[in-house]
């Protein structure tokens, strides 16, 4: 590549050198997006040269990685000139990170990135979001600010977004207003999520000030059904969430907590999202059924339960938060994975100690149980005590510390997790009946063939159930070999016909012994054949 590369930035003669690139680059089967490595070590003794080879294979590269090249050339030596040649090559698949790159080097005006984002598909918005929050200019934080937060914005963006706009000291003037007080929340909200690395707000230097003013001037916030949903948010984050783990003065969080949940304004909001309708509805849904929540105050000792959904605005994902004197386990120890669903440590009973000794998964890294392990405890009763210690797996992953509960206690709290389903909607409580009752009768799915089968809600804002079944060659097995690229996954949906979770979870078992759901789901992965 060297060899290549070389010779053409110093060329004289833009036109052949580009040609030869255009022609010789295919062949070493170098990827666009990182011919910019090779070219960056290279020292560009004539700079005028380069420039033009630069600009020469922008105008004129039918090849990818000969366009990647110029492009890199023109951000690193070209000027306001070349901005809008490059702009336009934004909109070509798999270049607008370099050209995003080259802008930015370029240093062109905020307002090009911004108008930019109307060409766009918004899957791509992040790359210029990302952009705009690395600059230092006033244009490009009031756009910023005025940006949608949802289930589209990450984790690491919402925290890059915060530190541009410098959100602790608009949070911090006493002059700020609802809308900044409201795009706060949804920012350190995001930025709490348990994501699979570490929770973001736990880097976010300014964290417990944006926290603190926010909390003291939430009465700003008119009481209306996303305010009450950016607070309770911010409640179930202080009580049970990754921001319990930082480094707050003796006693703040516990205040701060209070005051949420001392706010007289919230008790009316959710009784009137019932005249809503759609996501409305559901929103406020989840308003009341987490308001349920047993929020600790004070920090607990021994073993605590949190079972918390998300805003359905932000995806409503739900999961088991296990705290250990109040600290919750899993982004404590094992940042890499995310807290357990409910159905996995509760429905399936796996925190009881007995004296058998039983290993249980806490949690397995997002990138894969074999690169970074997974967090497991050992149960086990010894006299009026449980006791969990982590066992490594492999090498790999967190070790859990020899922990001591009393025993009374602890089953106390399991079983209180366990019985307690206020937090539960209605389709995954049918969704967990149906499961449930498929677990107990292994026949009913034996009969079509069929080895397994898995039972969710739609989505967040829908009624319909989901069942999935998987069907292939060797049913009644797991697949070998070549079996497992001939399986195929069915879906059935089971749309809210209004009777109680009991009568469709019954209704739907019994059509699933009467008749093979081959019949009646769809086609949804593999192999349709």
């Amino acid at each position: 590549m060297a060899q290549l590369l070389g010779p053409a930035v110093d060329d004289p003669d833009p036109v052949g050198a580009a040609a030869t690139l255009d022609r010789r680059l295919p062949q070493l089967g170098v990827r666009p997006d990182l011919v910019h490595h090779p070219l960056a070590r290279l020292p560009l003794t004539n700079e005028s040269a380069a420039l033009a080879l630069g600009r020469q294979l922008v105008r004129t590269a039918s090849d990818p990685t000969a366009l990647g090249a110029g492009i890199h050339l023109v951000g690193r030596l070209g000027g306001s000139e070349d901005v809008p040649q490059l702009t336009t090559l934004a909109l070509l698949q798999g270049f607008l990170r370099p050209v995003v790159t080259a802008l930015s080097a370029l240093r062109c005006d905020t307002e090009v990135l911004i108008r930019l984002m109307d060409l766009l598909d918004p899957q791509d918005h992040g790359v210029v979001i990302d952009a705009l929050a690395s600059r230092e200019d006033p244009a490009a934080r009031r756009w910023l600010l005025n940006l949608p937060v949802g289930p589209g914005t990450s984790s690491s963006r919402a925290r890059h977004i915060a530190l541009a706009v410098r959100l602790a000291g608009l949070l911090q003037d006493e002059s700020v207003d609802a809308f900044v007080l409201a795009q706060g929340g949804r920012l350190l909200t995001r930025m709490a999520l348990e994501t699979g690395s570490p929770a973001e707000v736990l880097g976010y230097g300014p964290a417990i000030a944006v926290y603190e003013a926010l909390v003291r001037r939430a009465d700003r916030l008119p009481p209306t059904l996303d305010h009450h949903a950016i607070l309770l948010s911010l409640a179930l984050d202080l009580s049970s969430g990754a921001s319990v783990l930082l480094d707050w003065p003796p006693g703040l969080r516990e205040e701060l907590l209070e005051r949420l949940l001392g706010t007289p304004a919230w008790a009316a909001v959710p009784d009137g999202g019932h005249r809503h309708r759609d996501q409305y509805r559901y929103r406020a849904d989840w308003i009341r059924r987490m308001r349920r929540e047993p929020f600790d105050r004070t920090t607990p000792n021994g073993l605590r339960i949190h079972v918390v959904e998300h805003d359905p605005e932000i995806g409503g994902h739900v999961e088991a938060r296990i705290l250990l004197d109040g600290r919750p386990l899993v982004p404590c120890l094992f940042p890499a994975g995310r807290s357990p669903s409910p159905e996995h440590v509760l429905g399936q009973d796996l925190l009881r100690a007995t004296p058998e000794e039983r290993t249980v998964t806490l949690s397995t890294a997002e990138c894969d149980e074999g690169c970074c392990g997974t967090l497991s405890v050992t149960v086990r009763r010894d006299g009026d005590h449980v006791v969990w210690h982590g066992p490594r797996q492999n090498g790999i992953g967190p070790q859990l510390p020899e922990h001591r509960f009393d025993a009374a206690a602890y089953h106390a709290e399991v079983d209180r997790a366990r019985a307690d389903d206020t937090w539960c909607r209605p389709a995954r409580i049918t969704a967990r009946l149906i499961q449930a009752g498929l677990g107990e009768r292994p026949g009913l799915l034996a009969r079509w063939g069929i080895l397994q089968s898995w039972c969710r809600p739609a989505g967040p804002y829908e009624d319909t159930v989901e069942v999935d079944f998987w069907y292939g060659p060797g049913a009644g097995r797991d697949p070998v070999g070549d079996e497992a690229g001939q399986w195929v996954r069915l879906t059935w949906r089971l749309p809210d016909d209004g009777r109680r979770p009991g009568e469709r979870a019954a209704a739907a078992l019994e059509r699933i012994a009467a008749a093979d759901p081959k019949t009646y789901s769809r086609v949804t992965d593999g192999n349709a054949e």
